[in-house]
């Protein structure tokens, strides 16, 4: 990716309990509405999205709490981001794609559940956070929550790591232990979001991914082989339920590989959008 090429602008569409959400358009084509994981922001998808440009429009989304996307009054929900999601698949037109990493694809497989026809039609997920349940303690949730309340948010981040790590769900020397913690404002607003986000996936409960037989979509499933294990385990529970899922796994990549690999995670994930574009011209 050019990294003097110039930042689309920012749209807006209006949640279903009045909070803005931020997105950006890139490229033209067949719609993709693509969502971050936690510690993310547009920019995570951007690489990628640039890959794609040429033959499909990316809606680049700024989930609820940080970018230029409000955060809303009550406390966060899952059921609250899948609102979101819903709003921009709106403006996306019927039938966009939906595209979600780690806790983003926790929200589109969320979105895909409860979607009404042809509100999206095919979905792409890159581990997303499922499986989780039992996994991260009420002890160490609360730990997490009380940076937050303690006005140091940003302090919820090396140990959101540590949390992980333990549960087997991130390595503790992994891409994500080389984020700097810095303590400006702009960092403390999105190391907010942590806590809550992972308090979300950790108590969906542990028929959540059963429930996912009922999503009827065409699905590809991106799994880094460099993940530990018990992520790829995860998502290969969550294959053996969904019942049109193609799962392509990404060898000798990890977790965060759509930033530190943009152009193969486009070319997993453009075969599939391809066959995606044909399929509802016909």
């Amino acid at each position: 990716m050019d990294s003097r090429a110039a930042a689309p602008p920012p749209e807006q569409v209006t949640s279903a309990d009045g909070t803005r959400i931020a997105y950006r358009r890139l490229g033209s084509g067949p719609a993709v509405v693509a969502l971050h994981g936690g510690l993310g922001s547009w920019r995570s998808w951007e690489a990628v999205a640039r890959q794609l440009a040429d033959r499909f429009e990316f809606l680049l989304v700024d989930r609820r709490g940080r970018g230029d996307s409000d955060d809303g009054a009550r406390a966060h929900t899952l059921a609250q981001e899948v609102a979101d999601t819903r709003a921009v698949l709106r403006a996306a037109g019927p039938g966009a794609a939906l595209l979600g990493h780690s806790y983003g694809g926790a929200v589109a497989l969320e979105t895909a559940r409860v979607a009404a026809p042809g509100e999206t039609g095919a979905l792409l997920l890159y581990e997303p956070a499922v499986g989780i349940d039992g996994a991260i303690s009420a002890e160490q949730l609360a730990a997490l929550n009380q940076c937050v309340l303690d006005g140091v948010p940003e302090q919820a981040v090396p140990l959101s790591m540590r949390v992980l790590d333990s549960a087997g769900l991130v390595t503790a020397d992994g891409p994500l232990a080389t984020l700097k913690i810095k303590p400006t404002p702009a960092f403390r607003r999105l190391a907010a979001t942590v806590p809550r986000e992972i308090g979300a996936v950790a108590t969906l409960g542990p028929g959540h991914i059963a429930s996912c037989g009922a999503i009827a979509l065409p699905t590809l499933l991106l799994v880094g082989s460099e993940s530990p294990p018990r992520a790829q385990a995860n998502c290969h529970e969550l294959a053996a339920v969904l019942p049109d899922v193609t799962v392509a796994p990404l060898d000798g990549l990890g977790h965060v590989a759509h930033t530190t690999a943009p152009e193969r995670v486009a070319a997993a994930i453009a075969p599939f959008l391809t066959a995606h574009a044909q399929r509802s011209t016909r």
